[in-house]
């Protein structure tokens, strides 16, 4: 079962470590909350930005990819 968003950012927020959250969990969060539909098949990087973005992490920004880095 997929953390909320705000579960997921209390989590992540936690520690240095994004609170032992695995792509696992980042990848069950973005199809629970809408973001993509088969998340693994896409870059890792996109993903766990998207789904930071989701959740208001403080950090989010920081794991923004550059523009030219994915093509999609």
């Amino acid at each position: 079962m997929a953390m909320t968003k705000e579960e997921f950012k209390k989590r992540w927020e936690s520690d240095e470590h994004g609170g032992g959250i695995t792509f696992d969990d980042i990848a069950d969060c973005a199809v629970a909350w809408g973001i993509a539909a088969k998340p693994k098949i896409r870059p890792i990087g996109l993903i766990r930005y998207q789904v930071l973005k989701a959740a208001n992490t403080n950090d989010c920004e920081d794991f923004r990819p550059q523009e030219d880095e994915y093509d999609d």
